[in-house]
């Protein structure tokens, strides 16, 4: 992809952040609880009052998970909200797991609550229990299309499936003519679009792809996901492009080409150190950047707002797809050296 084409991607993607958050604040919602702005002193700041969130993620152990933490302490800090972030202590971010943690945060009776909602049938019951306990929900990352069933804010992140459609068309732009999406976690619906959509771009370019579904107990064992993808590859001699919803699946899936001795073209569905040192060598081809820093910074601040003033988005917040290739990776790794975790890579 040429610099002029990234440079308006970037772009569009900064006018749908910029967009949401100006919505966010103009456009008023009903609100039924007391806040200080009912105080009449035309302040809500001046009251003293402290909003107080809990943010509910993943596990840390992943840098993705790093820059939504950093996010919201961020926000905490730059917004005077009180923040707190509750993951999972392993790597086990399962739904039951996610949903007893909602069920914490519920517990700790916060002006708000921000959260991914990576599993559905698991975490939907206990997001419905929270508002209708009276507690505004904010859905970031996870969960574009049932934030507002839910009764939701609102939702930031980026559409699954319209990220999935800008990989895939970064593959047919680069000849790819049949593809394989790589799918690190099972059962979360945002991935599955997010594979989907991939592979519907291919096919409108007159290829193919399917899709492979690494076991969840897997994802994290890099020797079982190398062979897992070597084994797909082996399988199927015509695969030359292999987009992985993870950076690290992305360097497994590199190792398992080099060592069959295969040209394969590889994206990345995130990003990390050594995925954007891989795409300035130009041995991935680009990586997908979502910007989970932003999900949770405007996650709180849209929960702020609305707690306050009862404010809220029109409609969702987009802080992604931006794809990040060999034309701008050295600038996106200057920037993480400088700011580190920013960026989610480590």
């Amino acid at each position: 992809m040429s610099r002029s084409r990234t440079t308006r991607t970037t772009r569009t993607t900064r006018l749908a952040v910029i967009a949401g958050v100006a919505v966010a604040a103009t456009v008023t919602a009903g609100c039924s609880k007391r806040t200080d702005a009912d105080s009449g002193d035309g302040s809500a700041e001046a009251t003293g009052k402290r909003v107080s969130v809990v943010v509910v993620s993943g596990p840390l152990s992943d840098p993705f998970f790093g820059a939504m933490k950093s996010g919201s302490d961020a926000a905490g800090r730059e917004l005077n909200v009180r923040t707190e972030y509750l993951s999972p202590t392993s790597t086990d971010a399962s739904g039951p797991t996610l949903a007893k943690l909602m069920q914490a945060a519920i517990a700790k009776k916060p002006d708000a609550i921000v959260v991914g909602d990576f599993f559905p049938e698991a975490q939907n019951p206990e997001i419905k229990a929270a508002i209708k306990a009276g507690i505004p929900v904010v859905v970031i990352n996870s969960g574009q299309t049932d934030w507002k069933q839910l009764g939701a804010l609102t939702f930031v992140g980026l559409d699954p499936s319209i990220a999935g459609a800008r990989a895939g068309a970064e593959m047919v732009s680069r000849g790819v003519q049949k593809g394989l999406c790589v799918n690190s976690v099972p059962g979360n619906p945002a991935l599955e679009q997010l594979c989907q959509g991939y592979i519907d771009a291919i096919k409108k370019g007159g290829g193919t792809a399917t899709s492979l579904r690494l076991p969840y107990q897997d994802s994290t064992n890099p020797t079982k996901v190398t062979q897992t993808i070597a084994g797909a590859l082996q399988a199927d001699q015509g695969v030359d492009g292999v987009f992985t919803t993870g950076a690290a699946i992305a360097e497994n899936a590199l190792t398992a080409a080099d060592n069959l001795g295969r040209k394969i073209t590889i994206g990345s569905g995130d990003l990390s150190t050594k995925a954007l040192q891989d795409v300035k060598a130009g041995k991935i081809a680009y990586a997908i950047d979502q910007q989970p820093y932003l999900q949770t910074y405007y996650g709180v601040l849209a929960a702020k707002q609305y707690a306050l003033y009862g404010l809220a988005p029109a409609d969702a917040v987009l802080t992604g797809p931006r794809v990040v290739d060999q034309s701008d990776a050295a600038s996106v790794l200057e920037i993480n050296q400088r700011y580190q975790g920013i960026r989610g890579a480590s």
